[in-house]
């Protein structure tokens, strides 16, 4: 899963506009699902800015040109979109997932990688199932390094150059069938793709994955998009009562409150810590907070490039503070 994680994080891919195939994510009893949409990221003032700022150092990174070098794969050009279905486990803090990543990727290459680097495997109807994190941890190593504690797999199958699966052993075989269409594929409600939609979304059933929230929170969507110049996130979490999105609300904006006051503390801070500071306030300052019924709704709207250029700021003075704490 965390490999996951990382392949979506530094992922920064263009591609032309058309809908999120998501066949081979089992419809059956899936509690949530989370998108990552790259070609609406990058086609976003917020996901420019940031790829213009980060792009030399993500290719500097040494998991980047490794994958690059080994499996032919260009994290900047390779992913267009991930989408990933969450299922009820045997542990409900571990959710089951099944994923499917599309971009372009030179399966002949990765799987000849895969076979020499001894990558255990798993049948895939006519196919191969590869353990993806194995198989990740492999490629960022370097020559002679030792290989971390074996992992619980999670297998990846490339069925076509243009898109992959991803899934635990649990759940690999209705992943199977229902990319064979034996049974359903998950359909979301929610446009994925289309202009304006946001490139992050993200839905939850904790009653369905049958586990609980200490907040009371039952489900929960929470997306992040651009809509004119704004950023704009918004969070959507039904709760066990009226009474608790209530006090959840009022719970937000205190903290909010308090977290503005420290930010209006500018002593002994650089110039790019008190832009960065100055932004975040403003972006907290945007906050909205309120109850509907047992929905309680918090909502941020704050100009795209300042937010990612607030981002920018704040990274390059942590840099600086880690330097110097050196």
């Amino acid at each position: 899963m965390k490999s996951l994680l990382l392949l979506a994080a530094l992922t920064l891919g263009l591609a032309p506009a058309q809908a999120v195939d998501t066949k081979g994510i089992p419809a059956e009893q899936i509690g949530g699902f989370f998108h990552l949409g790259l070609r609406n990221l990058h086609s976003t003032k917020f996901g420019q800015v940031l790829d213009k700022a980060f792009r030399d150092e993500a290719r500097a990174n040494r998991t980047f040109r490794a994958f690059e070098q080994k499996l032919g794969f260009d994290f900047e050009k390779d992913i267009h979109d991930v989408v990933v279905g969450f299922y009820p486990g045997a542990d409900p803090k571990k959710p089951l997932i099944a994923g499917v990543l599309h971009g372009r990727f030179d399966v002949a290459k990765i799987e000849a990688y895969a076979k020499a680097a001894k990558v255990p495997t798993a049948t895939f109807g006519s196919q191969t199932a590869w353990d993806f994190e194995y198989l990740t941890q492999h490629v960022a190593r370097e020559d002679g390094e030792e290989m971390g504690l074996p992992i619980s797999a999670t297998w990846i199958v490339f069925v076509s150059a243009d898109t992959a699966l991803i899934g635990g052993t649990p759940n690999l075989a209705a992943i199977r069938e229902a990319y064979a269409g034996k049974s359903a594929s998950f359909r979301p409600k929610a446009d994925l793709s289309g202009p304006g939609a946001p490139f992050l979304r993200v839905e939850v059933d904790l009653e369905m994955l049958k586990t609980e929230d200490a907040n009371g929170l039952r489900k929960g969507v929470l997306t992040v998009g651009e809509t004119g110049p704004n950023l704009v996130a918004t969070l959507d979490g039904q709760v066990t009562s009226p009474g608790k999105a209530t006090q959840l609300a009022s719970q937000l904006k205190g903290m909010a409150g308090l977290i503005s006051l420290g930010l209006m503390d500018e002593a002994n801070k650089t110039a790019d810590q008190l832009a960065a500071q100055r932004a975040m306030l403003e972006l907290l300052q945007s906050l909205k907070a309120e109850a509907k019924g047992d929905h309680a709704v918090f909502a941020l709207s704050y100009d795209a490039e300042k937010a990612a250029m607030g981002i920018v700021k704040a990274v390059v003075a942590e840099k600086i503070k880690a330097t110097v704490g050196k």
